[in-house]
């Protein structure tokens, strides 16, 4: 084995050092979102008989509609628990926000990854360098 050259050492500690910047910048450029509201909607809060008038009572509902407002370039998501029930649920959530004139389009309905009780509500403001 021979010994190292002299200078061998500096130049992989300036390649390593390059790759790591080049993580940060990436990482910059990669639609990382920031969390403007996440708000839980529990079951008991829903009404029997939903009119616009109760929803916009909702605290999480009227949370994410003020900031999807005031905010461009945002996401709505819904997440529920697992099963047929959550799914039709937050569907029919996802309906109403579309009435109150959110576009479906930055509307994302999709199951939880762990245990979850109701429906999380999360508005999430893209990284502006991704947005179109």
């Amino acid at each position: 084995m021979s010994a190292p050259t002299k200078g061998r050492h500096w130049r992989g500690l300036w390649f390593g050092l390059a790759l790591f910047a080049c993580g940060f910048g990436v990482l910059a450029e990669s639609g990382v979102s920031q969390v403007q509201v996440d708000a839980q909607l529990d079951r008991e809060q829903w009404p029997a008989q939903p009119t616009t008038p109760a929803l916009l009572a909702l605290n999480p509902v009227r949370q994410v509609l003020s900031h999807f407002e005031s905010t461009r370039a945002c996401r709505i998501t819904i997440r529920y628990a697992g099963g047929d029930a959550g799914k039709y649920w937050a569907r029919d959530l996802r309906n109403w926000l579309v009435s109150f004139g959110v576009p479906l389009s930055d509307i994302t309905v999709e199951p939880a990854a762990g245990p979850l009780e109701g429906l999380q509500l999360m508005l999430e403001k893209a990284n502006p360098s991704t947005t179109h």
